[in-house]
């Protein structure tokens, strides 16, 4: 008899995941780890920076920065937490996982910006008021 295709693949798909629990048994636990690791250093980040604006307390009540903060600065690209570059390279340094340092990062960083800088300015060159196509032709009254 015949499988049919999903049977396949379903049967396909056991003997990956018993091939993956074979080979790394604690994978789970590994990613589990890091994560917690992750979560560790961001919020070391964050205290350090809470106790720094601690500081130099005057008159008024300081904002403290919290991880829900640092987290919106690095989705929606902002600093307003102060610290969000700082996150962002521990998030890149754990997503290049040593294969990429950190000098790399901020090279790589700088070319992005100096390219998109080349963009805009020839950008502006180009964008010289010109009369639209249609209004240019000359109507056939013939």
């Amino acid at each position: 008899m015949a499988l049919s295709n999903a049977e396949r693949q379903r049967r396909h798909r056991e003997r990956q995941k018993q091939k993956l629990a074979a080979a790394a048994p604690d994978l789970a636990a590994q990613y589990e780890n890091v994560g917690a690791d992750l979560r560790e250093k961001l919020y070391t980040l964050i205290e350090a920076e809470n106790a720094r604006r601690g500081r130099y307390v005057t008159g008024r009540p300081v904002e403290q920065t919290d991880f829900r903060r640092v987290i919106l600065d690095i989705a929606l690209n902002e600093n307003r937490s102060g610290i969000a570059d700082a996150a962002r390279m521990v998030l890149l340094q754990a997503l290049c996982m040593g294969e990429s340092s950190e000098k790399e990062i901020l090279e790589a960083r700088r070319h992005k910006e100096a390219l998109a800088a080349r963009k805009t300015e020839n950008r502006e060159v180009k964008e010289q008021v010109t009369p639209l196509v249609h209004y240019v032709r000359v109507p056939n009254f013939g």
